[in-house]
């Protein structure tokens, strides 16, 4: 077993964790590279980081020579499977001597396979945000993950979109603030570096960097919570609430085994909002209803792509040894008779 060569790679939509390994689940190593999306990027370019990524890890292993026997990669933006078997083929053709196998999935799945091999719902509240429920079964159910233009409800970028455009209403008297914005003006003028908010469709439009933009949630949860600004503190309620809802619009497809676990459904929550999860608790509950008796969340406390190598070792026909509930920290239980 120590000979097999296993390698998982998550490519998020801001930054890429590899993980190498050997067949008895011992990592060899790990390395965070570049985003992989390559609806953002392109097949090449994408293409091109994963190898980049791949030969530093195996040479910084002294296995520059070993091809991997199994490969997983969840990425941003994998969410066909037509798409993501022609990614497979295409990548083993052109990288023979690297590699034997390749698995495409979603970056949505390496969270659940790193925590939750049975099945489990992936919550997903990063730059972006997304939910995605596997079954025992293998039947699988979504909601969200539709960018920022079309959603991406409670992640990084939509609640600082939602800050600016709360600011704009309020001094445009269209829709009035439901509390003070004098601290939130302050926090979003130092964030973007403006003296005044024509300064901000710079940033909304000609310049616009998701990652940057998103960078603004850090500092209103720093003013929620340091500073006790009600208002800041109101964005992460509503981003809570659209967990909440998120969980509950997928309801009628969770499998009855999920709910019978031990702590109801397991839910895996990834991103740095849930780093603010005591801004977000009281939303969630409120989002979530009675639509659930219980369910636990958890957070993963190592790299997804650990799920992302077992993932490209299980289809291989090969189940990685993984301890995975040394994988996982429980961040809030949910009893709706509490």
């Amino acid at each position: 077993m120590e000979n097999k060569l296993y390698c998982g790679i998550e490519g998020g939509a801001s930054v890429s964790k590899l993980v190498l390994l050997n067949g008895t689940g011992k990592i060899l190593h790990e390395l965070e590279g570049p985003s992989c999306n390559y609806l953002l990027l392109g097949y090449e370019e994408v293409q091109k980081r994963l190898v980049d990524m791949i030969e530093k890890a195996k040479e910084a292993s002294n296995l520059r020579d070993h091809a991997l026997d199994g490969l997983g990669l969840c990425m941003s933006g994998c969410e066909e499977e037509e798409a993501n078997r022609e990614f497979e083929k295409n990548f083993t053709r052109k990288h023979p001597d690297m590699l034997k196998n390749c698995f495409v999935a979603s970056d949505t799945e390496a969270p659940l396979y790193t925590a939750c091999p049975k099945g489990g719902l992936v919550l997903i509240a990063g730059t972006g945000s997304n939910s995605l429920l596997i079954n025992p079964d293998g039947t699988t159910g979504r909601c969200g993950g539709w960018g920022h233009l079309l959603g991406d409800e409670a992640s990084a970028c939509w609640i600082s979109l939602k800050a600016v455009k709360t600011l704009f209403d309020d001094e445009d008297n269209l829709v009035k603030s439901p509390f003070d914005t004098t601290k939130l003006k302050e926090v979003i003028f130092q964030h973007f570096k403006i003296v005044h908010k024509f300064g901000l469709l710079e940033h909304c439009y000609t310049n616009f960097n998701k990652t940057y933009f998103a960078g603004l949630c850090v500092k209103l949860a720093e003013a929620a919570i340091k500073n006790n600004d009600p208002l800041c503190q109101y964005f992460f309620y509503e981003a809570g609430k659209c967990l909440g809802s998120m969980v509950a619009a997928l309801r009628p497809k969770v499998h009855k085994d999920l709910l019978e676990m031990e702590g109801g459904l397991p839910i895996i929550c990834v991103g740095s909002v849930f780093k603010s999860w005591q801004l977000l608790k009281d939303g969630f509950v409120e989002g979530i209803g009675n639509h659930y008796d219980k369910c636990t969340l958890i957070t993963v406390n190592c790299s997804s792509a650990l799920g992302a190598a077992y993932l490209g070792a299980r289809a291989t026909g090969f189940e990685l040894p993984l301890n995975h509930r040394e994988n996982v920290s429980i961040l809030y239980k949910f009893d709706l008779a509490s």
